[in-house]
């Protein structure tokens, strides 16, 4: 069966770089997430996520503000 869908993407803009995400101003590296995608191979959809894991930290940092 063909595997609908390709996680573990990268996001490049105007280079190579990684894309992060923090909540609010806290920008050192202990509150920035990575910022994932995916591709649905069927409709080109793009969708970008965080790990799970990740979650935690973004919450943490958003109940600080």
């Amino acid at each position: 069966m063909e595997n609908l869908q390709i996680d573990g993407l990268s996001v490049f803009a105007k280079g190579v770089f990684p894309v992060e995400i923090s909540a609010g101003k806290r920008i050192n590296a202990n509150h920035r997430v990575p910022v994932l995608a995916s591709v649905d191979a069927t409709t080109g959809e793009v969708r970008f996520y965080v790990d799970s894991e990740a979650i935690a930290i973004l919450r943490r940092d958003t109940d600080k503000r």
